[in-house]
């Protein structure tokens, strides 16, 4: 730290890279987990997000309007998957990048 115990610019950007690396191993082990992978990777990215694709097109979606309300869900799915997909492009980069200096 400088003289003011204010965090430096470099300090400021080790933090924020050991960040993605520790986000991106914490993911890696969530997804060993078979628990995990049952609830989350099988069960909601997989089976509800299918479930809920067959629900557009039901007569009973379409009639009484609830196609947004399926819609959301689906866009929740997505931007869950998205932001896994951030930590392991990230944290693999920096990864990389950090061990590559070596």
């Amino acid at each position: 730290m400088s003289m003011n115990n204010q965090p430096t610019d470099v300090e400021l950007e080790e933090t924020e890279r050991l960040y993605w690396v520790e986000q991106a191993q914490a993911l890696e082990r969530l997804e060993d987990n078979k628990d995990f992978q049952k609830v989350i990777l099988d069960g909601y990215f997989k089976d509800r997000a299918l479930d809920q694709v067959s629900l557009l097109g039901t007569e009973y979606i379409k009639q009484n309007g609830k196609r947004p309300e399926v819609m959301e869900i689906l866009v929740a799915i997505s931007t869950l998957q998205d932001h896994f997909a951030t930590i392991k492009n990230i944290g693999a980069a920096v990864y990389d990048d950090m061990y590559e200096d070596e």
